[in-house]
């Protein structure tokens, strides 16, 4: 009976353990609210321009035009800062990203399959934060989404945007759709 006193004691203390970690790492996020590591896209009237085509807008993010091929989006709140540009159609990206890995010029790098679009995340990493590239192509158009001085904090927020803009790009700004992780 001791025995199994002495399980019951070590079973609560390794729960109070697990709820204590996720606290530290989450806080108590019960209800379901916009925390920075949640991003919406709303189409609706505020589609963003790029190019041919446009991208959903996304989150807290407000977009500057840099040229007819290329937008800035800037989150004050977070300090997640991303270039969007439509680049040179003609490329193969998987040739583009073998080639950019074996140079070794980047610390990591991953493929994704978002929605049926290849992605290709190529990241510089640094002791704060990191500087990515990721590279895709839909609708017959190649697009570069370049992320600088990302926070490790930041790391979910910045790679779901990226995901959101992979799936917007190319739709019509009239979608009323909306996108959460939620």
């Amino acid at each position: 009976m001791d025995s199994m006193k002495k399980l019951y004691a070590l079973l609560i203390i390794l729960i109070v353990i697990y709820v204590g970690i996720n606290f530290g790492a989450n806080g108590l996020n019960i209800l379901d609210s916009n925390d920075n590591t949640a991003t919406t896209v709303n189409a609706g009237n505020n589609g963003v321009k790029l190019g041919d085509s446009n991208f959903a807008k996304i989150g807290n993010f407000k977009n500057t035009k840099v040229n007819d091929t290329a937008v800035r989006l800037v989150d004050n709140s977070t300090g997640v800062k991303i270039l969007v540009e439509q680049i040179d159609s003609s490329l193969n990206l998987t040739n583009t990203y073998n080639n950019l890995v074996s140079q070794g010029s980047y610390s990591s790098s991953q493929e994704i399959n978002q929605n049926g679009v290849p992605a290709y995340f190529l990241y510089k990493e640094s002791g704060e934060g990191y500087n990515a590239d990721v590279y895709f192509a839909k609708n017959n158009q190649n697009y570069k989404i370049t992320g600088t001085n990302i926070t490790y904090s930041n790391s979910e927020y910045f790679i779901n945007s990226c995901k959101n803009i992979i799936d917007s790009v190319g739709g019509s700004s009239s979608n009323d759709g909306k996108i959460n992780r939620w």
